[in-house]
């Protein structure tokens, strides 16, 4: 592969990001790796996103703008990723911005690597402050054997669950379906679904994504269907990874229960108890009990938090609710 030539196509999902758009894009115009395009897909926004996307689409060639109706950032994700001519993608949601060099450093690193997959570092950011959200500092790394895969994702957790900070060759996604009205838990699907599929993975200490750490989003909100189906979705790939090898049962359900209880504090939120969702958590959560027990990785406070939702399912939303009242998470 000439890496000068190699175009990569940034894929970003617009909705009703006016406020942060222009930081999105200014920092993707900047790049010091200049073989790329971007394609930012409007999901029905009501604001000003769509005319910001068609003034940079209007003074730089390499920004394509697509509109489309409102059907959540993973279908607008697959809208972008089908609309893509680079032989690697990557993506950027549209309130997150990159460092300035991201694009160089990683197709310099598919340059030396071949690998399918190059997983960068994140950084955190909110207003007031911003800290290091991955943890991953020692090197490139190459990861080949699946059991190795998986024990970076489950164990170590240095792969990121995400869809950004990577460089993907844009055959891997080829086959996913991607997720509909905007799934909770779509980038861990996504994720999981890669790092499956790919040969060979480039873990780099880079730091070249910067996350904006909303105080509104999806993990922060009140209980709604989402939480039901995601709750389903969470339960699935649970079971789909369970008797793998290079991971214990242990820590595959550990693991999953963590994401199973944000369908209880979305209950705690809203102060009430869904009944057909609470006893299906409570059930499985029951099921599995004496494997997340035993999950060294899982912390003190949340088994004691599954405990209690288990036995006192009102008790820890009631707990939870006056929680949220005070402090608004």
């Amino acid at each position: 592969m000439d890496k000068d030539k190699a175009l990569i196509s940034v894929v970003i999902p617009v909705y009703n990001a006016e406020k942060y758009l222009p930081r999105c894009l200014e920092a993707i115009l900047s790049q010091t790796y200049a073989f790329f395009e971007v394609i930012m897909v409007d999901d029905g926004s009501t604001d000003n996103s769509a005319s910001i996307c068609r003034s940079y689409s209007d003074k730089d060639d390499r920004f394509r703008y697509i509109h489309q109706d409102n059907t959540g950032p993973d279908i607008a994700r697959k809208t972008g990723t089908k609309a893509a001519i680079g032989e690697y993608v990557t993506y950027v949601d549209a309130d997150d911005y990159i460092s300035e060099n991201a694009l160089e450093v990683m197709i310099n690193n598919a340059d030396e690597t071949s690998a399918d997959i190059i997983c960068s570092q994140i950084v955190r950011f909110d207003e007031k402050k911003e800290w290091l959200g991955s943890i991953y500092n020692e090197g490139v790394r190459i990861l080949k054997e699946k059991a190795e895969i998986l024990d970076a994702f489950f164990v170590s957790e240095t792969l990121i669950g995400t869809y950004y900070a990577k460089l993907i060759k844009r055959s891997v996604m080829e086959g996913y379906s991607f997720i509909k009205d905007g799934l909770i838990g779509e980038d861990i699907t996504a994720a999981l679904y890669m790092f499956d599929k790919a040969n060979t993975i480039s873990l780099i200490p880079d730091k070249t994504y910067y996350y904006y750490q909303n105080s509104d989003s999806i993990s922060h909100a009140k209980y709604s269907n989402r939480h039901a189906v995601s709750l389903d979705n969470y339960i699935k790939l649970r079971d789909l990874y369970l008797n793998r090898d290079g991971v214990t049962p242990q820590r595959i359900c550990g693991y999953f229960a963590a994401y199973q209880m944000a369908v209880a504090t979305a209950m705690g939120r809203s102060g009430s108890y869904e009944k057909e969702s609470g006893e299906l958590l409570r059930k499985d959560l029951k099921d599995h009990w004496e494997f997340i027990k035993n999950d060294s990785k899982t912390a003190l406070y949340m088994k004691l938090c599954i405990w209690l939702y288990m036995y006192m399912p009102k008790v820890f939303i009631g707990l939870f609710h006056v929680l949220y009242v005070f402090t608004g998470r």
